[in-house]
């Protein structure tokens, strides 16, 4: 029992150092302290306390540090995987040139009675790539995770590195890369076209869309400025009409207007909620331990007062969505 008194004597005197350096008196009406007895005039002050400032200041300070932490070590990550996609892109290509040279054979007849023609070998003639027709696997030189700063290809390869989809009108393509861990569908990649929509504000952005074999578009709907996979069947589409959105390396995206989260074979789509004017993503991490719950984090959001939603994939595939608090 003494314990448990001194114990808490020792959490009040902490409480009582850490008001002290703030204004939490009613007498000083034109504060606002997170310390004011609930009611008081104090509370209704129009300044904030220089305590409580200075506290929001150092919050601020931090989450920019954070930001940048993680905006670097996106860079990084990426540029990982872009020089382990174009490696691998280099390889798969060498092993098909290798597979596909030409060896001439020379045959030396033996005598035989009488004086036989000479046979001319026969130059063996190499067998077109056949159309494909299903269950192709769409590569590019970069993951799908989608940079406007990617690659500049207008083609698609399978994976003999045989081009199975080219065109004109494309900009730049995101496909599979190096053994797919995140198993991008087959029979369908994400381009950027050279066609632009013009936003409200008088600026342009390039029109995204994902085509199957064909070069069909799937939504055929030119508000679509950003696509990137996450994982298996599961698409993010952005749309903005007003202004330009800003990405990082397939790493974060600020700005967008709306946010779908699209399951290709269900046909199924998760809207983000806006968040004042946009909704701020980024690709997720696990800073939040979901992995130890059976949980895979795919995708977070980042709302204005710093709360945050993890879209997560559980064991059965199925998308769900955890909500954490700032606390602020």
């Amino acid at each position: 029992m003494k314990k448990l008194l001194s114990l808490l004597v020792l959490l009040f005197c902490v409480y009582t150092a850490n008001a002290q350096s703030h204004i939490s008196k009613s007498e000083y009406a034109r504060y606002n302290c997170k310390f004011a007895p609930k009611g008081s005039n104090n509370a209704e002050g129009k300044l904030m306390c220089p305590a409580c400032a200075k506290e929001r200041e150092d919050a601020r300070k931090k989450k920019i540090a954070d930001d940048k932490a993680a905006y670097e070590a996106g860079k990084i990550r990426n540029a990982q995987l872009r020089a382990e996609s174009i490696a691998n892109l280099k390889k798969l290509n060498k092993e098909t040139a290798e597979r596909n040279k030409v060896t001439e054979v020379y045959v030396t007849m033996g005598k035989t009675k009488g004086v036989a023609p000479e046979k001319k070998a026969e130059t063996p003639v190499k067998k077109a790539p056949a159309k494909p027709t299903k269950d192709v696997l769409f590569f590019a030189d970069y993951p799908g995770s989608m940079s406007m700063s990617g690659n500049r290809l207008n083609y698609f390869l399978n994976e003999n590195g045989d081009t199975v989809l080219k065109s004109k009108d494309y900009y730049s393509t995101f496909g599979a890369f190096s053994d797919n861990k995140n198993n991008f569908p087959k029979n369908m990649g994400i381009v950027v076209f050279n066609e632009e929509n013009t936003l409200t504000n008088g600026k342009t952005r390039k029109i995204a869309d994902i085509v199957d074999l064909k070069g069909k578009r799937l939504f055929n709907d030119n508000s679509i400025s950003t696509i990137f996979h996450l994982k298996d069947d599961y698409f993010v589409i952005g749309r903005s009409k007003d202004f330009g959105e800003d990405s990082s390396w397939g790493y974060n995206y600020r700005r967008i207007q709306e946010v779908d989260i699209y399951n290709t074979k269900t046909k199924k789509t998760i809207t983000l909620d806006k968040d004042r004017r946009n909704v701020e993503i980024y690709v997720a991490f696990d800073h939040r331990k979901l992995e130890d719950q059976g949980l895979k984090p795919m995708l977070m959001r980042r709302y204005s007062n710093y709360d945050e939603d993890v879209y997560c994939l559980n064991d059965a595939g199925e998308m769900i969505v955890k909500k954490f608090a700032s606390g602020r």
